[in-house]
Protein backbone atom coordinates (compact mmCIF):
# COMPACT_ATOMS: atom_id res chain seq x y z
CA UNK A 1 0.00 0.00 0.00
CA UNK A 2 1.08 3.95 -1.02
CA UNK A 3 1.28 6.27 1.70
CA UNK A 4 -2.04 7.74 0.58
CA UNK A 5 -3.70 4.82 1.50
CA UNK A 6 -2.26 3.61 4.96
CA UNK A 7 -2.70 7.66 6.14
CA UNK A 8 -6.57 6.72 5.00
CA UNK A 9 -6.87 3.81 6.42
CA UNK A 10 -5.85 4.94 9.73
CA UNK A 11 -8.37 8.07 9.32
CA UNK A 12 -11.22 7.83 7.94
CA UNK A 13 -12.86 5.04 9.81
CA UNK A 14 -12.89 7.20 13.06
CA UNK A 15 -13.71 10.66 11.32
CA UNK A 16 -16.71 8.94 9.56
CA UNK A 17 -18.28 7.29 13.37
CA UNK A 18 -17.20 11.22 14.92
CA UNK A 19 -18.86 13.08 12.30
CA UNK A 20 -22.15 10.53 12.68
CA UNK A 21 -21.66 10.67 16.39
CA UNK A 22 -21.73 14.60 15.81
CA UNK A 23 -24.85 14.68 13.45
CA UNK A 24 -26.45 12.13 16.04
CA UNK A 25 -26.97 9.73 13.56
CA UNK A 26 -27.93 11.71 10.58
CA UNK A 27 -26.35 10.81 7.63
CA UNK A 28 -27.79 13.74 5.64
CA UNK A 29 -26.12 15.91 8.47
CA UNK A 30 -22.73 14.06 8.78
CA UNK A 31 -22.16 14.12 5.05
CA UNK A 32 -22.61 18.23 5.22
CA UNK A 33 -20.15 18.61 7.82
CA UNK A 34 -17.60 16.03 5.89
CA UNK A 35 -18.49 18.06 2.53
CA UNK A 36 -18.96 15.14 0.74
CA UNK A 37 -22.38 13.18 -1.13
CA UNK A 38 -24.53 11.78 1.15
CA UNK A 39 -24.16 8.24 -1.50
CA UNK A 40 -20.62 8.50 -0.59
CA UNK A 41 -21.22 8.69 2.86
CA UNK A 42 -23.09 5.36 3.00
CA UNK A 43 -20.63 3.55 0.73
CA UNK A 44 -17.78 5.03 2.88
CA UNK A 45 -20.62 3.76 5.87
CA UNK A 46 -20.79 0.43 4.65
CA UNK A 47 -17.11 -0.38 3.60
CA UNK A 48 -16.09 0.56 7.28
CA UNK A 49 -19.15 -1.43 8.84
CA UNK A 50 -20.48 1.46 10.54
CA UNK A 51 -23.69 1.48 8.76
CA UNK A 52 -26.75 1.47 11.05
CA UNK A 53 -30.04 0.44 9.01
Amino acid sequence: ANLYQLVIGEVERPLLKNAMDYAGGNKSQAAKILGINRGTLRKKLKFYDLLEE
